[in-house]
């Protein structure tokens, strides 16, 4: 079954441009993982991130799938997923700025304030039904970021503990 995720988030102008021109096609290929615990609200955010390197290097996506739910505990039915989707472009490294004061260049290191992202939520019942999939492709920023076997595999394994399927 091939299941097509598209996240829109009213960005017509963005989707526009992406339609006119054949999108750019990575396949993901690393997964990695996240928690914060809060203690004294006795709850957890888990994170898994998905990461895809385009060929040429020029950019960077990552996708995180986050779930709050208690410590110890699965998500909270009827539970909520965030999905964020952000674009880490290659010169984002090493961002150019240059301050001149009195004619004279002054040396400055810099360093990157924020990054281009956008954030949907969806259902737990939703995202259990995405990592179920045979193939899952998501596109945002004129890009199609296909999920990798290995990524999905590990992403049912997250889906099962937050279901609280697996212990």
């Amino acid at each position: 079954m091939k299941l097509a995720f598209v996240c829109a988030l009213g960005l017509a102008a963005l989707a526009s441009n992406a339609h006119a021109q054949s999108p750019q096609h990575i396949v993901g290929n690393q997964i990695a993982a996240n928690m914060n615990i809060d203690m004294r609200a006795g709850v957890m955010a888990e994170t898994a991130t998905l990461r895809f390197q385009s060929a040429a290097g020029d950019a960077v996506y990552t996708i995180d799938f986050i779930a709050h739910h208690p410590v110890n505990e699965p998500v909270a039915l009827p539970g909520v997923v965030d999905i964020v989707v952000t674009q880490h472009p290659a010169e984002d490294d090493a961002p150019d700025m240059m301050l001149r004061v009195d004619g004279e260049t002054v040396p400055i290191v810099t360093r990157l304030h924020s990054r281009r992202s956008v954030v949907a939520t969806v259902s737990l019942a939703e995202f259990d039904r995405i990592t179920a999939a045979g193939v899952v492709v998501d596109r945002m920023f004129g890009t199609e970021l296909e999920l990798g076997a290995g990524q999905l595999k590990m992403l049912r394994a997250t889906a099962d503990r937050w279901l609280g399927r697996v212990r």
